[in-house]
């Protein structure tokens, strides 16, 4: 519920704070007076869309705050406040700003979360009562039938699932015999390449052993005989040898040198024989060469078409394995799809004519709540029918509904066609009277919803109004003491001009100021004292109700 607004800078208001309670409060005040800015302020509040031309004049941005008791609400992950919710609209002339317990928040979740908080009824939001969406809501507020209409909701999402997958491998399939000959052509082109990871550096070194093998040659035997020949370095290793030798009977300390000259020896020899292998091994081969050549570009053309490496390729390879699998399983798939669709359309029917069958039940005994409803709002004539037909199943179920009204003498038609607004006003107001133990919404506002009437028609709207105040936190503007007499809280909204300013303000009345409001509303701006006995009679105890 309501517990507190505050409104600053906002049209005609400079600083405003009210504070509200539980049951039925009444708004009045003169006309013209600003009653309906409290309401399009909560609008606001409450995800509306917002106009700079409602900040004051001359102020720079306008603050609207309100703060609810909202322990059951989702915040949408925004963190509560000790079951408190405090909503904050800052207007300014360039761009607006929205809060849910002091963080930022965009207009579509505040108007996610404002819907579960408060409903407004103003003087044309009763046009929302002439949409279908709208009236079958209320049937299903009125036959609590929410379990089946989550049942039939999860049939309705898996069989949109399942179509929606089966839509993606007709898509897929459109294609699917050229892509898998592709695909075939691409694997049996790597297969045949049998490429090996490490392969392509090695075939390099190959060829350039192949390309060169004349100066490899030179080279190696060069360096073989220049160690091996006569005269070459390992026969001189004996002269150092001996001197060595003839060193060490001098000085007895030479052992280290002429092991080093040892190691020297082996490592030549070694390196003798290396050179001498290499150069037996090469060999001028064309065909070799030509072979390996043939493999490289190979390689270079693959690397092109496929991949950056032979090891990229391969992964490809893979991967291509892979995907021929799925297109061979996608038939199989779409076969146990079809099969699965059939049995969840058989469930999604089986839920709609429980929810249907649900529907129907509630049909007649909400006709007769709303009748006796518009009986006691002066209209006793009117018909009142609720008509549900067959209808392809969409999300909420497979049943249209429509509300019809039938005037004196006339047959049943919609009610967009034959009511007037105050007719949809007082037929919304039965609506809620008759869903009132049902309605979620725990505050409704109202206002001016007994325009257009009076006298004993808009003493039963009050009756109305304050019967909804049990199970609601209700608010109705009003210009009527008929309706005015039955609220349990008193605001008056009045017009003042301070040094050629306009503003509003708005208290609460006590009973005493009460008394010569509703005196005010009966005989106008001369309050005689018949009148003013009237109005305490008008809200004695025992006439309130």
């Amino acid at each position: 519920m309501l517990r507190e607004i505050r409104l600053q800078n906002y049209t005609i208001v400079d600083d405003l704070s009210l504070d509200f309670s539980e049951g039925f409060s009444v708004i009045t005040g003169e006309t013209g007076a600003g009653k309906s800015i409290l309401v399009e302020a909560l609008a606001l509040l409450l995800g509306g869309r917002a106009d700079p031309d409602m900040i004051r004049h001359a102020a720079n941005e306008a603050i609207l705050e309100a703060c609810f008791d909202a322990s059951v609400v989702a915040l949408d992950g925004h963190a509560p406040l000790d079951d408190t919710l405090i909503l904050k609209r800052v207007l300014s002339p360039s761009k607006g700003r929205a809060y849910i317990n002091g963080s930022m928040a965009n207009l579509s979740t505040l108007k996610q979360i404002g819907e579960s908080l408060a409903e407004i009824h103003g003087q044309h939001d009763h046009q929302l009562l002439t949409n279908p969406a709208c009236q079958l809501t209320l049937l299903d507020g009125y036959a609590q039938n929410k379990d089946q209409q989550q049942r039939y909701q999860a049939c309705y999402q898996k069989r949109a699932d399942l179509l929606k997958e089966m839509d993606a491998l007709k898509q897929a399939g459109g294609d699917k015999g050229h892509r898998e000959e592709m695909l075939r052509y691409q694997l049996a082109e790597i297969v045949a390449a049998d490429f090996k990871p490490d392969e392509e550096a090695a075939l390099e070194q190959e060829e350039r052993y192949l390309k060169n093998w004349e100066s490899i040659l030179t080279f190696a035997q060069g360096g073989y005989n220049a160690l091996s020949d006569e005269g070459g370095i390992l026969s001189g290793l004996g002269v150092i040898d001996q001197q060595l030798k003839n060193l060490h009977q001098v000085t007895r300390d030479v052992q280290g040198e002429m092991d080093l000259l040892e190691t020297a020896r082996i490592n030549l020899k070694e390196l003798a024989l290396l050179l001498r292998d290499r150069s037996g091994g090469v060999s001028y081969n064309p065909d070799r060469q030509t072979e390996v050549a043939e493999r490289l570009y190979l390689i270079q053309k693959m690397k092109k078409k496929y991949g950056g490496s032979i090891p990229e390729i391969l992964q490809i390879a893979q991967q291509i394995e892979l995907e021929l699998i799925h297109l061979s399983e996608r038939e199989t798939r779409f076969s146990a799809l079809e099969e699965e669709l059939k049995e969840t359309t058989v469930m999604l029917t089986k839920e709609a004519e429980a929810l249907s069958m649900a529907r129907k039940a509630a049909i007649a005994p909400l006709q007769k709540k709303v009748k006796q409803e518009l009986d006691g709002l002066g209209m006793k004539q009117t018909r009142f029918e609720i008509s549900m037909q067959a209808k392809p199943f969409t999300e909420d179920g497979g049943d249209a509904v429509e509300f019809l009204i039938a005037l004196p003498g006339e047959p049943f038609k919609p009610i967009a066609k034959v009511a007037s607004g105050g007719e949809l006003s007082r037929l919304m107001l039965a609506l809620k009277v008759a869903l009132t133990e049902v309605d979620p919404t725990p505050t409704l506002v109202f206002d001016e919803v007994d325009s257009g009437v009076g006298g004993a028609v808009a003493e039963q709207i009050g009756r109305r109004l304050a019967r909804l105040s049990k199970h609601h936190q209700v608010f109705c503007i009003t210009h009527l003491p008929q309706v005015a007499r039955f609220a349990d809280h008193h605001y008056l909204v009045q017009k003042q001009v301070s040094e050629k300013r306009v503003a509003v303000s708005v208290h609460k009345l006590t009973q005493e100021e009460r008394v010569s409001e509703l005196a005010r509303m009966l005989g106008g701006k001369i309050i005689t004292a018949a009148t003013r006995r009237h109005a305490e009679e008008l809200i004695r105890p025992d006439g309130r109700m």
